[in-house]
């Protein structure tokens, strides 16, 4: 009785390797750091300059940054969706004149170590 426990035991420890302890674990979903964080300036990345960015961004027409989620789909008062839309447009444009490019959560998270590059500070 004891072996059949001890076997069925170890089968399922050796199941676990075969799957996804977490069903659904997805690296680039749960270690992607705010988006705000994805901007960098192209001869400084990783090493952009947060304050100098959160400026900018300001600038361009963020008004919430929301710990770094900013609110560029916040409907405010008075808005429609159309205008939420080209709100959005519009400072994603604006950042960009502003020599900011987008690195995206695969080039933020290093899927298969499960940590950040580093490349998005």
């Amino acid at each position: 009785m004891k072996t059949l426990y001890l076997l069925i035991f170890g089968v399922l420890l050796s199941a676990c390797g075969a799957f996804n302890v977490v069903p659904g674990y997805n690296p680039y979903v749960s270690l992607a750091p705010p988006y705000i964080q994805g901007w960098q300036k192209p001869d400084t990345i990783g090493h952009t300059d947060v304050n100098q960015r959160r400026k900018d961004f300001q600038s361009c027409g963020v008004k919430n940054f929301r710990d770094g989620h900013m609110d560029l789909n916040n409907r405010y008062p008075g808005m429609t969706s159309d205008d939420v839309t080209m709100r959005s447009k519009k400072i994603r444009s604006c950042i960009k004149k502003k020599g900011y490019v987008y690195l995206g959560e695969t080039e933020c998270v290093d899927g298969k170590n499960n940590k950040l590059s580093g490349l998005c500070n």
